[in-house]
């Protein structure tokens, strides 16, 4: 890299090793911000299914996967304690309404992380545009 007149001068080498790397980048942010996404919605869920346990008939139907491909009809669900995930494989027995305090807090984790990651993501995405662009500008002028 050179500088001329406030002008930077760089290969067409290094803008190639410069996208690629923005490229993976950009692959990793992606299936993270999905990763992310992913949990947020999970949360919601459980959430969902507090909610659900607290105001439930005599009959309940679960799903036993996340497709929900398998249900299982339950009845009279002990609505007083529920078990929740606190990270790392830890469980903690707790009433329902704290529980939602748990997932609400990490729904408001989620949300703030999958913010950063976008806005990441976005900075990401404009200088590979940005490059991409360099690089067409370039491949035209070679052809000319």
């Amino acid at each position: 890299m050179a500088e001329s007149n406030n002008r930077m001068v760089v290969s067409l080498e290094d803008l190639l090793a410069q996208a690629d790397a923005l490229r993976k980048e950009i692959d990793a942010l992606q299936k993270l911000r999905d990763e992310i996404a992913e949990s947020l919605n999970a949360a919601r869920s459980a959430k969902e299914a507090i909610n659900l346990i607290k105001g439930q008939g005599k009959d309940l139907m679960l799903s036993a996967d996340r497709r929900g491909f398998v249900l299982l009809k339950v009845t009279e669900i002990p609505s007083s304690k529920v078990l929740v995930n606190l990270g790392l494989g830890y469980y903690a027995e707790m009433e329902p309404d704290q529980a939602s305090k748990i997932l609400e807090e990490r729904e408001e984790q989620l949300n703030k992380s999958l913010q950063d990651i976008t806005a990441r993501l976005n900075n990401a995405v404009n200088a590979y545009t940005q490059i991409a662009e360099i690089l067409n500008r370039a491949q035209q002028q070679q052809g000319e």
